[in-house]
């Protein structure tokens, strides 16, 4: 009997348990993996990867609304043109400060993606716009089939649960974790209206959560409001970001962080030793505009200058248009 775990969608064996899919028994419903992510808090690193989440989202078939998740902390639309039918919901919008504008980053996001049907910017955790969400999707759904689509780390299958929980009364819930790749499968769920699937996450090259471990990626998760920073810099000098990178300026700026709150910035001498062999990275800032370190913070410099970002992990650095 063929059976696909609830929790992440992979299909179980009970063969080998260096595998993915591993079960003890076939009675059971959540893989291995799943059941101890879900009560032990331990991660188990998948043997798939985005060549393989690839064939699941190459499936997709171009009647089928595609909800394309994207977060504030990691705004990113590399896969969305392999879709026609799309909403794009921008997610964790309570990290970011309230004074912020949701039609700002409504229209920030159509700038980026203008052939898209309609834009949603929730917060899962606060139950903030689920209910249009929720109108959007009925409204755009051409056939019962909803895929939810985005990197990991987007907050698919979060979003997931709470659609689940406010709006049918199907006792499940997915398995949600801050590590990369939780969701392995097409997983399938049924409500009254619409079949719900969570699509695995794709991985971003170099993205910082693919290089630390899990305790790290806890710390460096933001989980509330984020209170930005702000550094006035003169001359040459360095910011050392926790354990995580370094900031070399070589002249006169302002450089606003946004990142966790729970994080230490600490001013050193730029000949300072720490990360100076590790990977570094030249960047040319244009004023006003973000340095986005995908998954762990975004940076705005109020004028033109020159930064040298160092770390002892390989990171993805782009830059970007001020997102706020």
């Amino acid at each position: 009997m063929t059976k696909y775990c609830i929790g992440c969608g992979i299909k179980m064996q009970t063969d080998n348990p260096n595998k993915d899919g591993y079960i003890d028994s076939i009675d059971k419903d959540l893989c291995e993996r799943c059941f101890k992510i879900k009560y032990y808090n331990e991660y188990k690193v998948t043997t798939l990867n985005n060549n393989d989440y690839e064939k699941v989202l190459n499936a997709i078939s171009k009647e089928s609304l595609v909800v394309y998740l994207t977060s504030v902390l990691n705004i990113n639309f590399d896969y969305i043109d392999n879709f026609s039918n799309v909403i794009v919901v921008l997610t964790k919008r309570d990290l970011l400060p309230k004074s912020v504008k949701d039609n700002k980053l409504k229209e920030y996001i159509l700038k980026k993606v203008p052939n898209i049907k309609d834009i949603e910017v929730i917060s899962s955790i606060k139950n903030y716009n689920l209910d249009e969400l929720k109108n959007k999707i009925l409204k755009y759904c051409n056939n019962k089939d909803v895929y939810f689509v985005g990197m990991t780390n987007s907050g698919k299958s979060t979003l997931i649960n709470k659609i689940i929980k406010n709006y049918s009364n199907k006792d499940i819930e997915i398995t949600t974790s801050p590590y990369p790749s939780t969701t392995l499968n097409d997983l399938i769920v049924e409500l009254d209206n619409i079949t719900i699937h969570d699509t695995p996450g794709l991985i971003e090259k170099d993205n910082l959560l693919n290089s630390i471990d899990n305790k790290e990626i806890k710390r460096i998760t933001p989980n509330k409001e984020i209170k930005p920073r702000t550094y006035q810099l003169k001359g040459e000098g360095s910011l050392l970001i926790d354990n995580i990178l370094r900031i070399d300026y070589l002249n006169n700026t302002n450089l606003t962080i946004y990142m966790a709150n729970n994080l230490k910035v600490t001013r050193i001498s730029i000949n300072h030793p720490k990360y100076k062999e590790d990977n570094i990275y030249d960047i040319d800032v244009i004023s006003n505009h973000d340095i986005v370190i995908g998954d762990f913070c975004f940076i705005k410099s109020s004028n033109n200058c020159k930064i040298k970002i160092s770390s002892p992990y390989k990171l993805n650095i782009r830059t970007r248009d001020k997102l706020i």
